[in-house]
């Protein structure tokens, strides 16, 4: 499996706090049965780490993993909230998109209406694929949101813990997979949150079959990490 949200770079944001919770982190992934992963720190309002920081230790991470055995690919992009001078700041490297590529991981609002498919049609416009983060946590996101996302050139991301959560969360999960909605089921994975990505794909699998949820939870994600 490719796990292309994570939280898993330490001090820089709300999910991994040192670099000893981070190699944790990484070895639970590996148990899981993942073997490439995104790391994807927040850029928002509370948590605005400089680039130049985030890729410094990304370095730092990558290099004490493979001196701890963990044989995971790592690469690097953020979650990005949606703000006004974004592209802007895409292109002058001041916020990361996934592996420097084309690909750009981003979030919206889950109290306030947000008008995602306005963002994506401006991010297409610009030359970048926007990846809408967890889609099943905002309110006001249905399916007919989803497949106007599609439509526009965007793609879908859920995460693993909302296939294995609460009926609500399962419920909309599962059925915009059912729809043919969803591009990749992520970990979104804190420190002081459990990882669900065997458990769901185990789900999925049984739910849509072996071939969706390797398309899901592996093929797709490889396609993003090589561009």
């Amino acid at each position: 499996m490719i796990d292309i949200h994570s939280h898993i770079l330490h001090a820089v944001d709300d999910g991994s706090k040192n670099i000893e919770q981070s190699l944790a982190m990484l070895k639970e992934e590996e148990k899981q049965g993942v073997t490439d992963i995104v790391l994807t720190p927040h850029y928002r309002a509370d948590y605005l780490p400089k680039s130049e920081v985030v890729r410094a230790k990304f370095s730092e991470l990558k290099e004490l993993a493979k001196e701890n055995g963990i044989n995971i690919g790592l690469y690097l992009g953020q979650e990005i909230f949606v703000f006004e001078d974004l592209v802007k700041a895409l292109k002058d490297g001041k916020v990361l998109s996934v592996n420097d590529g084309k690909y750009v991981l981003v979030e919206f609002s889950s109290k306030h209406v947000m008008d995602i498919p306005e963002t994506v049609y401006m991010l297409v416009n610009n030359g970048y694929i926007p990846i809408v983060a967890h889609i099943g946590r905002y309110f006001y996101a249905d399916a007919d949101t989803a497949k106007e996302v599609k439509e526009l050139g965007g793609l879908i991301q859920i995460n693993a813990s909302s296939i294995c959560g609460p009926f609500k969360f399962r419920r909309k999960a599962l059925s915009l997979i059912k729809a043919g909605l969803v591009d990749f089921v992520s970990s979104d994975v804190h420190f002081d949150r459990k990882n669900y990505m065997f458990k769901a794909y185990r789900k999925v699998e049984k739910k849509f079959g072996k071939e969706t949820a390797d398309k899901l939870f592996t093929e797709n994600a490889k396609a993003i990490i090589n561009g």
